[in-house]
């Protein structure tokens, strides 16, 4: 028996009572975008339509499988890796960063109406004439599925 074949028995033998089976469709995305470590401009920029494609399909899924949402939490803290290591980081605004959850779903002002109590006050804080209150920054989260503190 080869080396990694033990190395796979042991594993096994040792993990079989902690975890549930793995779904299918968790499996299918890792043969197409396989998980580790991003080291070009090019898996990153794969990376990124990967996420924002399950992130679409997740808005409009009503309950997706736990395979899905496992791998794209792997795959965000990848890129989030990546990014850490080739760009500065500095502190974003909120605003900044509303911008661009909007331009990264294809969202205009009026789509967030809702969210931040009108389009003109979107206008305003997009033009940093306003800031983001809790109650908006709750909301924003809770539309972008992402945590509050993203916008603060």
């Amino acid at each position: 028996m080869s080396t990694a074949k033990n190395l796979i028995k042991s594993i096994k033998e040792e993990t079989k009572s902690t975890r549930s089976k793995i779904s299918d469709t968790y499996l299918e995305l890792v043969e197409l975008f396989p998980l580790g470590t991003i080291e070009s401009e090019k898996d990153h920029k794969i990376a990124l339509s990967v996420v924002e494609k399950i992130m679409n399909f997740l808005v409009s899924e009503k309950n997706p499988d736990e395979g899905i949402r496992i791998y794209l939490k792997t795959l965000s803290d990848l890129i989030s890796d990546y990014e850490d290591s080739k760009f500065k980081s500095g502190s974003v605004s909120g605003k900044d960063m509303l911008s661009y959850l909007m331009n990264l779903q294809g969202l205009n002002q009026s789509d967030l109406a809702k969210e931040v109590g009108g389009q003109p006050i979107v206008s305003k804080i997009l033009k940093g004439e306003r800031e983001l209150n809790l109650r908006q920054i709750k909301a924003l989260a809770k539309r972008f599925k992402v945590s509050p503190e993203v916008f603060i």
